[in-house]
């Protein structure tokens, strides 16, 4: 009776082990994906319930590989609970770079408004993170704060642009302190 005791215990700790393993691995993938300069959006995957990321002007589920079009991120904050800062500080770093000259993207990242929502494309990996530095790098810093500037303000005006659609309040007002925090940002920029 003990042995069989014994091993349904094995049993038990050795699925507890494989549910651990897959929440490290999911870890591990995501903190990959905000090394590489993906941001966490305030959404959540309807089907696996993990964050939504954001690369590229693309929003993606990196657990279940779905792209999340406008109207699915749209619906899915709209349901979140609105916990102004986190929000403000989730959609302020949307589109800022960690420091000047390490936003390298030649050409300009597809705005909010939903043009490119069913568009799917490839997921970030080491060599695009790579290719990134590598052309920030050889680009230079003004080619970097040139960048930076022109990503501040798409998110400045995508911001107010929400902002001004917006019509719960606690929603628009979060939008406005992400425009006034782009805006802040753009400023200081503007001394370099």
């Amino acid at each position: 009776m003990s042995a069989f005791d014994e091993e349904a215990e094995r049993e038990r700790l050795r699925e507890k082990y494989e549910r651990d393993q897959e929440k490290r691995e999911s870890t591990e993938r995501m903190s990959e994906l905000l090394l590489k300069g993906a941001t966490m959006t305030n959404a959540h995957c309807e089907t696996c319930g993990d964050p939504i990321f954001r690369y590229d002007g693309e929003e993606f589920c990196p657990t279940c590989q779905e792209v999340v079009t406008a109207d699915e991120s749209t619906d899915a904050e709209s349901d979140a609970p609105s916990g102004g800062e986190a929000d403000a500080e989730t959609a302020g770093d949307a589109e800022t770079p960690a420091e000047p000259g390490t936003d390298a993207t030649p050409e300009p990242a597809p705005g909010t408004n939903g043009a490119n929502a069913g568009a799917t494309g490839p997921r970030p990996d080491a060599a695009t993170a790579a290719n990134f530095r590598d052309a920030s790098t050889a680009s230079g810093d003004a080619e970097g704060l040139a960048a930076a500037r022109d990503s501040l303000t798409r998110t400045l005006l995508a911001q107010a642009r929400a902002a001004e659609r917006c019509e719960d309040p606690r929603q628009a007002e979060t939008h406005l302190a992400a425009a006034r925090e782009a805006a802040e940002t753009l400023s200081a920029l503007s001394t370099y």
